[in-house]
């Protein structure tokens, strides 16, 4: 159990329907070196490397009647496949295209009932690419924690080392 910094309670506070407080990135990668790259290669990646982020299994827990700052607490429920999508954009898979889902996706708030993240793997680019669009809360991360969070959790090389998971 850890409590949310004033900082990060003020961005939920500030959060509307219309006036999402959530961070997002979209990383095009290029399979052509790793053709084994796929969503279900990405769901094991980040399944095995869950433990480098334990804020990605934490959920929101509201202090009755709001005395106090909200509370990060385990989510005992916690299932990866809540947070992993699986999509692929129209032909002719252009940055229009790519544009459009990115839209969608970052238009929608987080349900703070789970973990405040999604991940989208998205097929359907050209050139045998995939993107990768990462969204979390920004009490959850802000812009810089989630790329070197990203960093770690996902390889720059096909034939990286993996990061040691702590037991």
């Amino acid at each position: 159990m850890k409590r949310l910094s004033g900082t990060d309670s003020l961005f939920l506070a500030m959060e509307q329907p219309n006036w999402h407080q959530h961070v997002g990135g979209l990383t095009i990668l290029d399979r052509s070196d790793a053709p084994d790259f796929d969503f279900l290669k990405m769901r094991e990646i980040l399944t095995t490397r869950l433990p480098l982020a334990p804020k990605f299994t934490w959920k929101l827990h509201e202090v009755p009647f709001g005395l106090d700052r909200p509370i990060w607490v385990d989510d005992e429920d916690f299932d990866i496949d809540r947070h992993l999508h699986h999509v692929a954009i129209p032909p002719p898979g252009g940055m229009e295209e790519l544009a459009l889902l990115t839209g969608r996706v970052l238009s929608r708030q987080l349900d703070r009932r789970h973990p405040l993240w999604e991940t989208w793997f998205i097929e359907g680019l050209p050139n045998d690419r995939v993107g990768l669009l990462m969204k979390y809360h920004h009490c959850l991360l802000d812009g810089v924690a989630g790329a070197s969070l990203a960093s770690a959790l996902l390889d720059f090389a096909p034939d990286a080392d993996p990061p040691e998971i702590p037991d």
